[in-house]
């Protein structure tokens, strides 16, 4: 059997990875790499008779390129999670909204959405299905709602697991990864490797330093603005900010709305349902521009906090309110995720500048970092590797330092690890 790499390999965006025997042929993930420009995953005409593709979760990077094989007129069987399947829908129309406005052309319309969501079959964790010449099953991965480790056992004695994005850490929306596949033997696994160098900082001294720049911001009488990804950081971002009783208006703009809204129909999906249907009731929505003309006002006047996408300054409303609140400098930016090799985030964060339709801007408000990451860290990876003792290691979804790093730790402690190049293929 051989293993692709179309995507995700020695960077973080555009995971696709073929898996391919003599009797069938899938993908797993299939998005995109967001930033100035938008990339692909190497979809070539091989691809034409695919037989399923697995998603482990929603966010674009794995999910954002789905479209594209339908309209190619592949139509594939999707599979994944019923509340991943609500949540692609949301993010893909939404990237074609945000191409519209800003006038990028995307390799696909409406139309192929609609066939996307058409196809895609929902499957619960744990249960297991048959096709051809293996079987695959669904297991939590703790990574944000809905996502999935997707485990394959093939006849020919061969077994992966590929973990997608993945956290061992209960977080305050997410319950940890279930790692219960351990107890079979895994030939391969397939391992990100986003922090494959780094040990996240203790997570309530991270909020207990966000909430208290928050509270220097509007003492001084300043706006906080926080961009978020709409699928979870937007609603861990709420957990926390309702958790501490943050005495001024809190509004969320953008599809962060939405998706909330829709993560609160799979309540067993979530670590904190109660506590995020009571931070969403103190949390002032913006559904319509008018709400949003209000909502400045009545941030200019008197300060507060906005939630909005998008995370990495690449499009969303994020940029209509740097726009009007970027100058002043009472006023800061809290960055709460991971910010992908060229997006317009880490050329802030590398240069002090960032980029407002098309014009470079050295803005004069302050800019904070915080780590809420939902991926796991180094010493997380570590442990899952240990647990699952493959045979072979692969490590992908990293940028180069990460998952070299991560390798030659696997090598130190005896794994054959190796971390593939874009295009590279791996018989097994």
């Amino acid at each position: 059997m051989e293993i692709i790499f179309r995507g995700a390999a020695l960077e973080v965006g555009r995971s696709c990875i073929e898996v391919k025997t003599d009797k069938s042929k899938i993908l797993l993930d299939c998005g995109v790499k967001l930033g100035k420009d938008i990339e692909y995953p190497l979809l070539d005409n091989s691809i034409k008779d695919i037989d399923k593709v697995f998603v482990s979760h929603a966010h674009l990077d794995h999910s954002g390129s789905l479209p594209i094989l339908f309209s190619k007129r592949i139509d594939v069987p999707i599979i994944t999670t019923e509340l991943t399947k609500k949540l692609v829908k949301v993010l893909l129309k939404d990237m074609i909204r945000i191409s519209e406005t800003e006038n990028r052309k995307i390799p696909y319309n409406y139309h192929d959405i609609k066939e996307t969501m058409r196809y895609t079959i929902p499957l619960g964790y744990k249960e297991k299905k048959y096709y051809k010449d293996f079987s695959y099953e669904l297991f939590s991965a703790g990574h944000i709602p809905g996502s999935a480790s997707i485990l394959l056992n093939y006849e020919n004695g061969k077994n992966i697991l590929y973990t997608g994005d993945i956290k061992l850490r209960n977080t305050r929306l997410t319950k940890g990864a279930d790692l219960s596949y351990t107890k079979d033997d895994i030939n391969v696994l397939i391992i990100e490797s986003t922090y494959g160098n780094s040990i996240h900082p203790d997570r309530k001294a991270v909020e207990l330093s966000f909430i208290q720049k928050i509270k220097e911001v509007l003492f001084r009488g300043g706006v906080a603005l926080i961009p978020v990804f709409a699928v979870d950081r937007a609603q861990e971002i709420a957990l926390i900010l309702n958790d501490y009783d943050i005495n001024a208006p809190i509004y969320m703009d953008g599809m962060a709305v939405e998706v909330t809204k829709l993560m609160l129909k799979y309540r067993d999906m979530l670590n904190e349902a109660n506590q995020l249907e009571k931070a969403l009731e103190n949390i002032k929505l913006i559904e319509k521009s008018e709400d949003r003309v209000k909502a400045v006002e009545n941030l200019s006047k008197n300060g507060g906090v906005v939630i909005t996408t998008a995370g990495m300054l690449d499009g969303g409303p994020i940029l209509y309110y740097l726009k009007l609140f970027m100058h002043d400098p009472k006023n800061a930016l809290l960055l709460t995720g991971y910010q992908v090799r060229d997006s317009n985030g880490r050329h802030l964060i590398e240069t002090g500048k960032l980029f407002i339709e098309k014009e470079e801007i050295k803005p004069n408000l302050e800019v904070c970092l915080y780590n809420f990451s939902c991926h796991a860290g180094m010493d997380e990876l570590h442990e899952i590797i240990k647990k699952v003792n493959p045979e072979l290691l692969i490590i992908q979804h990293g940028e180069e330092v990460q998952a070299t790093i991560l390798r030659n730790w696997a090598l130190e402690h005896g794994f054959d690890a190796i971390t593939p190049k874009l295009g590279d293929k791996i018989r097994i």
